[in-house]
């Protein structure tokens, strides 16, 4: 699998070279979002459903191989 060379686009150079702070404000609320997203993504924590379920199929395969 052949790849391009990274490179930055025309408009990306012509916008920094209008106003450099903004593009890194762009790239700054960008992370921002990612960062929130990820944060949130590992807070969430688990799910009752899939605890019960879990919980449920020990609880038979103890039961089956008479461990209770």
């Amino acid at each position: 699998m052949s790849r391009k060379p990274s490179s930055i686009a025309i408009s990306k150079l012509a916008r920094y070279a209008c106003d450099p702070k903004a593009v890194f404000d762009k790239v700054d609320a960008g992370a921002v979002r990612y960062g929130n997203r990820a944060h949130n993504a590992l807070g969430a924590g688990p799910s009752v459903i899939k605890f019960g379920a879990i919980a449920a199929i020990l609880f038979a395969v103890a039961k089956y191989l008479g461990l209770i």
